[in-house]
């Protein structure tokens, strides 16, 4: 399965557009347990911004395996980007 969100903003308000959006689907374990970790993460970092900074978010992880009836050989991809916008105007 995979996920992804994504979203750009000032803080406040990217904080609570991707809190929002890791509500909406669950994947199977161990997949949801590392999908929670990146929204914990992405919300602390999020809460430690300036407000006024625009930041430009997005997040995405899959996981497979190597035998999905069986599960087995099990592996988890994840990438987490959050980008200050320096010089925004607007």
């Amino acid at each position: 399965m995979t996920w992804s969100v994504s979203a750009i903003g000032r803080a406040p308000k990217v904080r609570e557009e991707i809190s929002r959006q890791f509500t909406l689907n669950k994947c199977v374990e161990p997949e949801e347990s590392v999908r929670q970790s990146a929204a914990k993460v992405i919300d602390d970092a999020l809460a430690a911004q300036d407000d006024n900074f625009v930041v430009q978010v997005s997040a995405s992880g899959s996981q497979s395996s190597s035998d999905w009836n069986a599960k087995t050989g099990v592996s988890n991809s994840l990438a987490i980007s959050i980008v200050p916008m320096y010089g925004f105007i607007g």
